[in-house]
């Protein structure tokens, strides 16, 4: 598996997280920290979509 397919990966399930966490409760103050990592993840797959 290609390092760009990991991080894919690695979204998917962050975005999944972050939804469940979301939808039990939405003032979770956690939710604030799995969108920072997600945003972290997703500028990661940018930067390495732009070096192909």
């Amino acid at each position: 598996m290609s390092e760009i397919d990991e991080l894919n990966k690695q979204i998917e399930m962050k975005r999944k997280e972050m939804y469940a966490v979301y939808e039990k409760d939405p003032t979770d103050p956690n939710l604030l920290k799995l969108s920072q990592s997600l945003d972290k993840l997703l500028n990661q797959l940018d930067q390495m979509l732009k070096k192909s």
